[in-house]
């Protein structure tokens, strides 16, 4: 199942921005982001999380001198939200752009019941859903919509069969808040990449319609009933190329980022299909981005993901006509979710240090406030983090080099998870999504913990038999570039690099050509360099996800008869995983990295060469 992780040039576009230091930010602490209102002018919060993932307990990261530095977490981000809240005197919305659940132990083994319930201790007013609420089955979601305090909002799901808007209990498409003495009201959707970012079996009675076609009435409603601004929660978003620093942004603001964004992706194209000054404001997620522009006047945040980071939009009102006044928008953000801080800084992201010499970690304050853990949610928390402490303490392996992960290039966390399919399964070759892996890893101890963040999805071994012609076609369209970078063992890829067009077949014959089209593949072959043959029998381990589907390979998998796959249920992959790190305990040496720089698994060349 995917999502957008942390990925390549982006990535290394987002490493650049969080690495700069204080010397990129206006200091938090001076309270200089929260401001009382001109007279005559009330000023309306509305915070945006989105992307949580399950991510109730704060990361935890070491530093070369053995320190081990939190960041994140509930009991942070709640002290924070209650700062907000005093400040507010009332006047705040909550705001999930979905992916609530899916993602830690914490989460997993209550299928997102313990999330929802601190989204309702803090208080959170409406969530869009997510690509990944759907992952434990539409009955589990049913009951999270139940158990929710706060309406779900998403006007874009639709049954196939009958042709309406879905009716779940407590899924609205739109709702008017009372914020205040002012009507906020609130639409959303999904992303229409659902079907394949989740399990297709789940979703495969469902459509997920282009947004704007179905919510411009959702928005003209919203007003006609009253609402002085509209804002949406979307589970979609876009990639920005900004050098983005943490601070405050104004609309007018010659510093703040006005563009460099993919006007492709979902949310610059929905709003483009709105009429101007309809939406007030855009709270997104799904691909984990660092976002907090003005597109097409409308400000849209998105803070990462894995509960790191939040954002902030303040709407200004005109206290006699009630009416917003859009020029005073202004956006505060990235904002650190921090209980401790590098002394000199206004974080506590280990990226952000840049190699340099560690320093002592202090209070961290909020508007000029310290920012001390919510009581009532430590005591809640409590019993969770004691209840899963001893999985998740438990040391695996140690990896002498850093386990990685990228988007658009080799990782070595792909190809341990592919050599590991491909040795249990007896295959020939292995191939394992990009989504499959959220995070990567640091170099030394392995614990359960951070492999089940890395690798959370309840993905099943398969092993399909091909003829080497179908090998070529399968690999063809898992390397388009539609998801990413995929994971292999047993093969030499050569692709178009992802700057250059690829192009396109009608595959599916529908008319349309689609991204998983893309021809970027150039040559395949065995490690070695070995051919393969047209009509020779391979075997290839994979996920079940894919073969049902999932990552636009639906179309491949739907002519494959069922008698060539095997489908093993030996355990889940992660668990196959576990087995080899507990059997190997020491991997990814420098003498034998999973990732050789010398003979990588996957090059790169020009589409002429």
């Amino acid at each position: 199942m995917t999502s957008k992780p942390d990925c390549g040039w982006r990535f290394l576009i987002l490493c650049w921005v969080l690495m700069c230091g204080s010397g990129c930010v206006s200091p938090r602490g001076s309270g200089s982001a929260w401001k009382s209102p001109d007279p005559g002018e009330d000023t309306v919060m509305i915070v945006g999380i989105n992307d949580f993932h399950g991510s109730l307990l704060p990361k935890e990261r070491k530093l070369p001198d053995g320190r081990v530095v939190q960041s994140g977490g509930a009991s942070a981000l709640a002290g924070m939200i209650r700062i907000l809240k005093e400040e507010s005197q009332g006047r705040i919305l909550i705001v999930d752009a979905g992916d609530e659940w899916q993602g830690t132990i914490e989460s997993n083994q209550v299928k997102g019941a313990s999330v929802v319930d601190f989204f309702n201790k803090i208080g959170v007013s409406a969530a869009a859903v997510g690509n990944h609420e759907f992952d434990f089955g539409i009955p589990n979601l049913g009951s999270r919509l139940i158990q929710a305090k706060y309406p779900y909002i998403s006007g874009n799901i639709f049954e196939k069969k009958s042709g309406k808007r879905v009716t779940w209990k407590n899924l609205l498409p739109s709702r008017i808040f009372e914020v205040g003495e002012y009507r906020v009201g609130v639409t959303g959707f999904s992303t229409v990449q659902t079907p394949s970012t989740t399990r297709f079996e789940f979703v495969k009675h469902l459509e997920f319609k282009e947004p704007a076609t179905v919510l411009a009435s959702e928005v003209a409603n919203l007003r006609m009933n009253g609402a002085q601004a509209v804002l949406v929660t979307a589970h979609a978003g876009t990639i920005c190329e900004e050098k983005l620093g943490l601070r405050e942004w104004r609309l007018h603001d010659r510093n703040s980022p006005q563009g460099n964004c993919d006007p492709e992706q979902e949310i610059p194209s929905f709003l483009k299909g709105l009429a101007s000054g309809s939406v007030d404001g855009v709270i997104a997620g799904h691909t984990h981005q660092v976002i907090h522009h003005f597109l097409n006047g409308v400000p849209v945040v998105q803070g990462e993901a894995y509960n790191q980071y939040f954002n902030v939009i303040y709407l200004v009102f005109d206290r006699t006509t009630r009416r917003l006044i859009p020029e005073k928008t202004r956006i505060e953000g990235l904002i650190p979710i921090c209980g401790e801080v590098f002394e000199g800084t206004d974080h506590c992201d280990v990226r952000r240090l840049n190699g340099r010499t560690s320093p002592a970690m202090v209070q961290a304050t909020f508007h000029g406030r310290p920012v001390r853990p919510d009581p009532l949610v430590e005591e809640w928390i409590k019993p969770i983090r004691e209840g899963t402490e001893k999985f998740r303490k438990e040391v695996l392996a140690t990896s002498e080099l850093p386990l990685t992960h990228f988007r658009d290039r080799e990782g070595s966390f792909g190809n341990l998870l592919a050599d590991v399919l491909r040795q249990k399964g007896k295959a020939d070759f292995a191939l394992v999504n990009s989504g499959g892996i959220r995070t990567s890893l640091d170099a030394g101890e392995i614990t359960y913990d951070g492999l089940f963040r890395a690798l959370p999805f309840d993905n099943l071994l398969n092993v399909v038999e091909l003829k080497g012609a179908e090998i070529k076609l399968l690999y063809r369209v898992a390397t388009s570039g539609a998801h990413g970078v995929i994971g292999i063992s047993g093969l030499e890829l050569t692709l178009i690099p992802f700057d250059q067009e690829a192009p396109k077949d009608d595959l599916n014959g529908n008319g349309k050509l689609e991204s998983w089209e893309a021809r970027r593949l150039l040559r395949i072959r065995k490690a070695g360099g070995e051919e393969i043959e047209d009509q020779r029998t391979y075997r290839v381990a994979t996920f079940d996800f894919l073969v049902n589907g999932g990552d636009d390979l639906g179309w491949f998998f739907s002519k494959v008869p069922s008698k060539a796959i095997r489908r093993d249920q030996t355990g889940y992959c992660r668990d196959l995983v576990t087995e080899y790190l507990k059997r190997e305990k020491r991997i990814n040496t420098p003498e034998r990295p999973l990732l050789d720089p010398e003979h990588p698994r996957i090059k790169f060349a020009p589409r002429n060469e």
